[in-house]
């Protein structure tokens, strides 16, 4: 007997849940009138319940393992189309970079030609910012037909445009002193009024070029937006290269001075031209 009551003890909470099962299947077999114990619907109504919890575990997994396997499915159809996705990306700017090599090169083709010079393309490789000046590094030396003093454009947006000149040659590349370095002077002229001044950098990249016209009066003609190219007054810049465009008026004593907005973008500067003139 005692070793039933500690038995009992041990197993205290499966006791009560058995108490309970076997509770709740009397009070199913009661009658409202009178309270009848039949054994056989005990007992099966005790079988229903074992038999309805199989049922119920068995759809859990059973649902659970086609979840899974439904899951299994949907991420190998993610990953392949998340390869075609990638396929397409790549596809595109495939596509961009050839729309922008097919740019470059129909800008160079319509490139205008000046008169008695011959023209040698080279390619940007490096922007040397220095002490002294700045300098933009060309992939073209002494074995090309460069030579020191040689001007030098490019083509962007249209305008055939002042880049700088070489101050520098080496055998398979050289140096040129950009427009905005402040040691680089250039002969402009004001392509609308004909008004010409002296064109100068403020050595940074991003910064205004200044013009000093000793006309102060013409100020009156000049508008915002107005385009300024070489006057070919100078000895190495040929006549009616563009150089820059108006930004800002500013009278000065006797003068007049004018910010000008560089037409090439130095940042986005790929591919030049020196210009070896001939004569």
């Amino acid at each position: 007997m005692l070793n039933i009551k500690k038995k009992i003890r041990e197993h205290k909470n499966g006791s009560t849940l058995i108490s309970l099962l076997i509770f709740s299947m009397l009070t199913m077999t009661m009658s409202t009138k009178s309270i009848t114990l039949r054994p056989e619907e005990v007992l099966f109504s005790f079988i229903s319940t074992i038999q309805r919890g199989f049922y119920e575990v068995g759809n859990f997994f059973s649902g659970t393992l086609n979840s899974i396997n439904e899951l299994s499915k949907l991420k190998d159809e993610y990953k392949k189309l998340q390869k075609e996705v990638d396929k397409y990306k790549i596809n595109e700017r495939n596509l961009v970079e050839l729309r922008r090599e097919n740019l470059k090169l129909t800008e160079q083709l319509e490139l205008k030609k000046i008169k008695n010079v011959r023209y040698i393309a080279g390619e940007v490789c490096g922007i040397d910012p220095g002490n002294i000046f700045n300098t933009i590094q060309i992939n073209k030396g002494v074995k090309d037909g460069i030579k020191k003093g040689m001007p030098v454009i490019a083509f962007q947006n249209g305008f055939q445009s002042l880049v700088g000149k070489v101050v520098e040659v080496g055998l398979l590349n050289s140096k040129v002193l950009p427009v905005y370095d402040s040691t680089c002077y250039i002969s402009g002229r004001m392509q609308k009024t004909r008004d010409t001044g002296l064109i100068n950098g403020k050595g940074y990249i991003n910064d205004f070029l200044t013009m000093e016209i000793l006309k102060i009066n013409a100020i009156q003609d000049i508008e915002i937006g107005d385009l300024v190219v070489t006057s070919g007054m100078g000895t190495v810049y040929p006549k009616g290269i563009y150089v820059g465009r108006v930004r800002e008026t500013i009278k000065n004593k006797d003068h007049l001075l004018l910010n000008l907005e560089s037409m090439i973008n130095f940042l986005r500067l790929e591919y030049v031209f020196f210009l070896d003139i001939e004569g």
